[in-house]
């Protein structure tokens, strides 16, 4: 299994180091295959040395597919990311370990994603009210409709989407 990784974080896993290149560039199979053509030389050798920001690496002696299932919870989705880090020597029997670090900090930045998107939801709603043809804005809908723009500086301590205090609307 070839092992793709920046800094020793991981990027991409793939059977085949072509494949596994092709996915942490994000290029497609044609994508690809037009860019090998551009730094491959006249006797078919081809030449990635120029290639930066990440390292390939095969891993031969550990189970690779059935680790990055033992730490699931140190992938996200949409797009990828392994908040794993990769060792070149073993430790505690794994060249894997997850980086706790990076999880929290990506699940936090999902959380906040989901809480902007309910706010901006909720504002959407009420945008109409501040049309010009709208009828006057009451003060309450104001008070509303601020306190939504303000719910990420206001309550940046919360951790969770349900954590958040959200204003009522007025009737």
């Amino acid at each position: 299994m070839f092992i793709s990784h920046k800094s020793n974080v991981i990027q991409s896993y793939h059977e085949t180091e072509w494949q596994c290149r092709r996915k942490v560039k994000g290029l497609t199979k044609s994508e690809y295959w037009t860019w090998v053509a551009t730094i491959t030389d006249a006797d078919g050798e081809v030449d990635y040395s120029g290639e930066t920001g990440y390292t390939i690496v095969e891993c031969v002696d550990e189970e690779v597919e059935a680790r990055l299932v033992q730490l699931g919870d140190y992938i996200g989705y949409s797009p990828i990311v392994y908040n794993i880090k990769w060792s070149d020597s073993k430790v505690d029997g794994s060249h894997f370990t997850g980086d706790d670090t990076a999880k929290d900090a990506r699940l936090l930045s999902e959380e906040w994603t989901q809480i902007r998107r309910e706010r901006d939801r909720l504002l959407t709603e009420t945008d109409w009210m501040t049309f010009a043809d709208s009828p006057a804005l009451s003060d309450n809908w104001k008070t509303y409709r601020q306190t939504l723009r303000d719910l990420p500086n206001a309550q940046k301590a919360k951790t969770t989407y349900v954590s958040i205090t959200w204003p009522t609307k007025p009737s």
